[in-house]
């Protein structure tokens, strides 16, 4: 499988972020009933709760901060307030409320749990699992603890070690969706494309509304050039989340590939209209309104993506080859030069040439070959003397 293809399953979008928290918090939800009836004696705190079951997490942080000053020593107010942090990725205050939260409450494994789920999104993996193994202590049966173990040994590049622990949550637990999801995405890392669709194929039979799994299943069909497959699993997964940016141009990159530039370049636009300051999304919106002939459009697209990211080589060799197919061959040549500036790995020599077998041989910018030199020779402009 590509790097490219890897890449991409290591990328979390709004999907998983938005499972994963409905998952841990439903694993804690049986603590908010205890919660609200603690509440009689701090009305802010049965007031933030509402607002965290609505998801107006900023408006339950504004609580809790009431709460938690009437009542210092909560330790459910400061683990539910770090849960809402954590849900606006503020990890880093998320940790400092479940430190809070420990150290009046040191027997939950809960508290354990979300500070070290916080501590694998800064990066601090050996917190994150002395963390989760003191969760395992408290709590044997704690899947999302041995599941969270996993989680920092598979960002470390342990990859053996994460599907181990990934194992063992399993084993507690055979039918959690999202932990099946993650060992499948340690199978894609391991090779083992096989195995890796039966553990995705497995947690949308349990979970047919978990979109992270029709995600990375999707990505998996991608690198195993199958996009009609993978153009299946990002549809579900857009019917479940219509808003998601980064899918909409997963989607985007299957039709480009089945040369079916109109309906990637309406998923490139939708993707821009949530987010217009992606560079990429600019540079592959150009590529379909090349494919559509549109070079002018074309253009202006690559000059957006340009403005947002002038550090890509990809960029400036498809804007070399605009300037190409008009004749302009300086322009070209420059671009070139600096495509070749930002990407070493590109040929000394580059020419742009149609292939009848392969129409888009120009967007496959590492197998580019300039047998005739192209730039050497200026055809539509002529110099003249500084």
């Amino acid at each position: 499988m590509s790097s490219k293809a890897n890449s991409q399953l290591r990328s979390f979008n709004k999907l998983a972020m938005s499972f994963t928290l409905g998952l841990l918090i439903s694993s804690a939800i049986g603590y908010l009933p205890n919660a609200i009836a603690d509440s009689t004696q701090n009305p802010a705190f049965d007031k933030a709760v509402a607002s965290m079951q609505s998801k107006n997490y900023n408006d339950a942080i504004k609580a809790f901060d009431e709460a938690i000053g009437l009542q210092e020593t909560n330790a459910k107010a400061y683990n539910l307030r770090g849960q809402c942090f954590f849900a606006l990725k503020q990890y880093k205050l998320a940790v400092n409320d479940f430190a809070e939260a420990v150290k009046y409450d040191d027997d939950n494994a809960e508290n354990y749990l979300w500070r070290g789920s916080a501590e694998v999104k800064i990066g601090d993996h050996t917190a994150a699992v002395k963390d989760f193994e003191k969760a395992i202590i408290l709590d044997p049966k704690l899947t999302k603890a041995y599941a969270g173990i996993g989680d920092s040994y598979k960002a470390q590049g342990q990859v053996d070690l994460a599907l181990a622990q990934y194992n063992k949550a399993l084993a507690a637990s055979p039918k959690d969706a999202e932990v099946l999801t993650k060992r499948a995405d340690a199978y894609i890392d391991m090779g083992n494309n096989d195995a890796a669709i039966k553990d995705y194929n497995f947690a949308i039979q349990i979970a047919p509304e978990f979109g992270t799994a029709y995600i990375n299943r999707g990505t998996a069909f991608s690198g195993l050039q199958k996009p009609e497959d993978a153009l299946k699993d990002y549809d579900k997964a857009l019917a479940l989340d219509p808003s998601n940016a980064d899918l909409l141009k997963k989607r985007g990159h299957e039709y480009f590939k089945l040369k079916n530039a109109k309906e990637a370049l309406e998923d490139y636009n939708a993707a821009l209209k949530m987010d217009n300051t992606n560079a990429q999304l600019y540079y592959h919106r150009a590529k379909a309104l090349m494919q559509l002939g549109s070079d002018g459009e074309a253009m202006a697209s690559l000059e957006d993506a340009l403005r947002l990211d002038p550090n890509q080589g990809n960029f400036y060799l498809c804007r070399a080859f605009l300037w190409h197919k008009q004749g302009k061959s300086i322009l070209a040549h420059e671009d070139i030069k600096r495509a070749q500036f930002f990407d070493p790995s590109l040929p000394k020599d580059i020419k742009f040439e149609k292939d009848p077998k392969n129409p888009d041989k120009y967007f496959e910018e590492t197998f580019l070959t300039d047998i005739n030199k192209t730039g050497l020779k200026d055809t539509s402009e002529t110099l003249k003397p500084q």
